[in-house]
């Protein structure tokens, strides 16, 4: 004879077992999708940075023209006076 407590447990473990295993299944779809999340976000953070070093060149160039160009109108407005 089996103790009815026991006899409980025989036949619902099979449930809590299956209950578990679905649950750590679920863990691990959503593990996942954050790490594709994050993944995302590190793509989009290296094209942004790409961009930022590729606009202060550009302003650098910029700059340097900038002051070539002051230069020369400083010698223009000299030769008016």
């Amino acid at each position: 004879m089996t103790s009815p407590l026991l006899s409980i447990l025989m036949q619902y473990a099979g449930s809590v077992a299956a209950g578990i295993v679905v649950g750590l299944l679920f863990k691990m779809y959503f593990a996942l999708q954050v790490q594709k999340k994050i993944k995302g976000y590190q793509g989009e953070i290296v094209r942004s940075h790409s961009r930022i070093l590729r606009l202060e060149e550009h302003n650098g160039n910029l700059e340097k023209r900038l002051t070539e160009s002051a230069k020369s109108f400083s010698k223009d407005q000299l030769v008016m006076n």
